[in-house]
């Protein structure tokens, strides 16, 4: 395959995500500009050229290497490598139903079914793929179910707003609204949601997002996370109940991260990104090597603890900071570029990421649970030092050597320009509809919209196999894959900015 460089103008990368919104966000050298256009993109940084997926062979992939040496394209803002998230601007009101779709609705679990994740081995073979149409919404950046009631899937759009469906059926009111906080512009925008555990009981949830500087909120473009709470049907949640958690500084407007959940240990898990532009140039060691920041890592919090600024606690087990150095404490893991979407496998507690990359390779970052389901903390994933499995040209401090005495984290999973500009991390399959599906990662490439499965084996990747021409809406096109989701049964969603849409992924008929 031809190696995609990153050759793209400034300017029109920054007018590509803005009908993106979102992945743009990832990649990148660019300083965005623009304070108009709501556009994102999570690779950030890489060229928004698009790649035409080749037909599915139904054969496994091999990562592509990059024929050209890292760090010859120009780079340009987003949250991984560019790729503008999506095509429906801003106030614009998406159509009922996508194009060839009937809009009926899929089948969702009754009101207080006693439904949860499969874990039982897959049986027989994983089927042929096919989406669903779920329904149309404005920039959807995340699908989940909520803890305690099963008839219910929440959808997440990046301006500002949360909705929801209930037995299958769009709600004409949105669950929240927190746009006036919000500022949606590139790679910004709102960006993570999480409930909480307990949420059936306490009615709490967690919202990522940047700042407006309204509203007592800090500067412009700031990343925030904050606890709001729903009402008492839990029907709806008033914005006035928020209360911050926790605030870092905007450093550029690219590079966010994105994802809130929390882990089988019941404690929040946060992606922050490096702090923008491109290469890292944040200091000597850059945000990724450094553990006196908090960008560039996955973070751990207690947000009901009060210990930190009367606004959450530290729980036992995170980072602990090497002999004569000094280490934030709410540092779980680091060395990450772009941290966009990460998942915990609910069977295993295993964790996925994918990091979005800069001139060269994606990657999918992968750590196993121990048996009780708990994940050591302290990785070090190698960025700014590493790209993928590779070290970057130039860096005179990265050699097998020094990775081994830093024990850096390697991939399992890394591909090339000419496959994609900009991962979009998926999820484990832990359904019931799919049986041959069970325990199989699908995820996806934001910019160049194909799909990819393996299986973790052993403690490497099996079976990984591409499975774009699977993935297609029965009519119309799907682009600008900014998120996956699952619901409680452990069904898998897709969220595409292009047609502005969310699918249920199901057998072909």
């Amino acid at each position: 395959m031809i190696h995609l460089l990153r050759t793209r103008s400034f300017a029109a990368v920054t007018l590509a995500l803005v009908g993106a919104g979102l992945i743009a966000a990832a990649c990148g050298s660019d300083k965005s500009t623009s304070t108009e256009n709501p556009s994102l993109t999570p690779g950030g940084g890489r060229d928004t050229t698009t790649v035409n997926p080749p037909a599915d062979n139904g054969t496994p992939g091999t990562p592509e290497a990059p024929t050209t040496p890292p760090g010859t394209g120009q780079m340009n803002g987003g949250p991984g490598n560019e790729g503008p998230m999506g095509t429906i601007p801003i106030g614009q009101t998406p159509p009922e139903t996508p194009p060839g779709e009937t809009g009926t609705p899929p089948s969702m679990p009754v009101p207080g079914a006693a439904v949860s994740a499969n874990c039982e081995p897959p049986q027989g073979a994983a089927p042929t793929l096919a989406l669903q149409s779920v329904g149309n919404f404005n920039q959807p950046l995340y699908v989940t179910g909520v803890p305690g009631d099963d008839s219910r899937l929440f959808v997440m759009e990046k301006a500002g707003t949360v909705r929801v469906l209930v037995n299958g059926q769009l709600q004409a009111a949105p669950f929240i609204d927190v746009t006036s906080m919000v500022t949606n512009n590139g790679e910004m925008g709102l960006l993570g949601l999480a409930f909480h555990p307990d949420y059936a009981n306490n009615g709490l949830f967690y919202l990522h997002f940047s700042s407006n500087a309204s509203q007592g909120l800090p500067a412009s473009g700031d990343t925030v996370v904050a606890e709001f709470k729903a009402n008492a049907d839990r029907s709806a949640a008033d914005p006035a109940s928020r209360r911050i958690v926790l605030t870092t500084a905007g450093l550029e407007p690219n590079h966010n991260g994105g994802q809130l959940a929390f882990g089988p240990d019941n404690f929040l898990y946060f992606g922050l990104g490096d702090g923008g532009g491109g290469d890292d140039q944040h200091g000597t060691p850059g945000n990724g090597q450094s553990l006196n920041t908090l960008n560039a890592k996955i973070l751990r919090l207690d947000p009901l603890g009060r210990d930190v600024n009367n606004a959450y606690s530290i729980p036992a087990g995170n980072l602990v900071a090497p002999a004569g150095q000094q280490a934030r404490p709410e540092i779980w893991a680091y060395g990450l570029r772009n941290p966009w979407r990460f998942s915990f496998d609910p069977c295993n507690g295993d964790l996925y990421i994918g990091d979005v990359g800069q001139n060269t390779l994606e990657e999918i970052d992968y750590l196993p649970a121990a048996a009780d389901r708990t994940i050591a903390s302290g990785t070090n994933f190698g960025w700014r030092l590493m790209e993928g499995p590779n070290c970057r040209p130039g860096d005179t401090v990265c050699n097998q050597q020094t990775q081994a005495q830093m024990n850096l984290k390697l991939p399992v999973d890394s591909y090339g320009r000419g496959v994609g500009q900009s991962v979009t991390g998926g999820y484990v399959y832990r359904g019931s509809a799919l049986p041959g599906l069970r325990g199989t990662y699908i995820y996806a490439d934001y910019m160049s919209a194909r799909f990819f499965s393996f299986r973790m084996q052993d403690g490497a990747i099996a079976d990984r196999t591409e499975i774009t021409n699977q993935m297609r809406p029965a009519t119309g096109a799907i682009d600008n894959i900014a998120s996956f989701g699952t619901d409680n049964a452990g069904e898998l969603y897709v969220a595409a900015f292009t047609p502005g849409a969310v699918y249920r992924v199901v057998a072909a008929p």
